[in-house]
Order: C-alpha cells, then structure tokens, then sequence
C-alpha cells in the first residue's frame, strides 16, 4: 500500500505543476491516479476541492495583476451551470470507463482538427458566443463526471491567440468557478458522507499542493511566450491519451 501512496502523491505532485505551470492539466494526471486506489465517485469530490487550491493559488498567490478575460468567459461560465447536473447524473448511470474512452475520442478528435486544418483553429479560436457556450457546457458535464474539465476549456482560449497570462488567468477562474459549483452539486447528488468519504487525506495533500504550485509558477515565468500554446495542445492531447488508456485497461 505504500507503494501506491508513493505513487498517488508522486502523479498528484506532478499535476499541480502542470496546472500551475499552463493553468491546464491538474486531473490529467490527478484523476487517474485517484481512481485506481479509490471508487471515483469518491475521488470527484477530492479532486474538485484539491483543484480549487490549485487554482486559488494560481489567482491569488502570486503577488500579481490578473488578466483574466471575464468578456470572453461570461458566457462559457453560463453555458458550464446546466452542464454540472448532467455530469453528476452521468457518473451515476454510466461506466466510468465507457465515459473516460469517449471523453479520449473526443478531445484527441479535436486536437487533431486543430492542428491539422488552420479553419479549424480559427473556428475555434472564435471569440463567438456559440464556440464560448459549447466549451462551457462540455466543461460543465466534465467537471461533474470525470474531473477532466479542461481539454474544452483550453481548446477554445489556446486557440484565440490571447498571451499566455490571459489564457492562464482565464481558464484559471473557469476552473475555480467550476469546482466550487461543482463540489456543490456533487455533495447534492451523492450526499456528503458519500462524496467526502475520502477528504481525510486533504490535510496531507494540501502542502503538496502548494510545493508543486510554487514549481509550476517559476516554470510559467521562464517558458517562452511562443512555446506556450504547443506545450498546452500537448497537454490536452496528452489528457485525450491518458482518457482512453484509463478507459480501457
């Protein structure tokens, strides 16, 4: 069993420096790890409280002006509402690894659309209230069911050529606003004694949230602007990946 603590702090550590790092990426590498020692209805909830410190720090822990991009992401924070009941319904009714291989699909599809056809990334990239309202309700019915909000949410900023502070901040308080909802919504769905059965780690992983957050941002600082949107696609097709090898081991 201490192997697989090892392991579990080792993917979470990890984690937070990616999410701290491009402000994407914390349940990529959290959500599975997660899941394989614990039921992932438990784990939901863990995951969403652990996510909002990251993000907290990222906001606020850094000394710092925002830049967070509130026009744009308005409408996507709107669209995401109806989304987080959906998820926690899903997690419910369906195999969890029927969801996580559909998920993979889904996003590498979108990954490849964008790299392989420039239409595509301008599409994408539009600052239009429809792209806005389908990534925020994909993150919405994610951030419920699998945790793995962010490939939506990343596509659509990464692609509107914003500097990367304003992608970071803004896809960082998308997050925010979706794990608080979301941890609200998934105490409702499954109750709390059900959904926080596994918060007694909290205490032991909140100070490997802050080490890894101060890692993630010094890398911020020294990644160079125009390596910034290569390295968050990577990510989310890397999240994709990870989705559908979970789905079928």
């Amino acid at each position: 069993m201490s192997g697989w603590v090892a392991v579990v702090a080792a993917a979470l550590f990890l984690a937070v420096v990616l999410q701290s790092a491009t402000g994407f990426g914390f349940a990529l590498l959290a959500g599975p790890s997660l899941y394989a020692v614990m039921d992932p209805e438990k784990a939901v909830a863990l995951l969403l409280i652990l996510g909002l410190c990251v993000n907290l720090l990222v906001l606020l822990a850094e000394r710092r002006s925002l830049s967070v991009d509130w026009g744009g992401l308005k409408p996507a924070m709107l669209a995401a509402v109806p989304g987080l009941p959906i998820g926690a319904l899903l997690v419910r009714a369906l195999p969890a690894d029927a969801l996580r291989i559909a998920i993979g699909v889904i996003v590498c599809a979108l990954v490849a659309h964008r790299l392989w056809r420039r239409e595509a990334a301008v599409a994408l990239a539009a600052p239009g209230r429809t792209t806005a309202v389908v990534a925020g309700f994909s993150a919405g019915v994610l951030t419920t069911s699998t945790t793995t909000n962010g490939p939506p949410l990343a596509l659509w900023l990464g692609g509107r050529g914003l500097p990367p502070a304003v992608v970071r901040d803004t896809v960082s308080a998308a997050f925010l606003l979706l794990d608080f909802v979301g941890i609200g919504v998934v105490l409702a769905v499954l109750g709390p004694s059900r959904a926080l059965a596994e918060a007694v780690w909290l205490p032991a992983l909140v100070p490997l949230v802050i080490v890894g957050h101060l890692a993630g941002s010094r890398l911020f600082r020294r990644l160079p602007a125009h390596r910034y949107d290569q390295v968050l696609l990577l990510a989310v097709a890397a999240a994709g990946a990870v989705s559908i090898v979970t789905g079928v081991r």
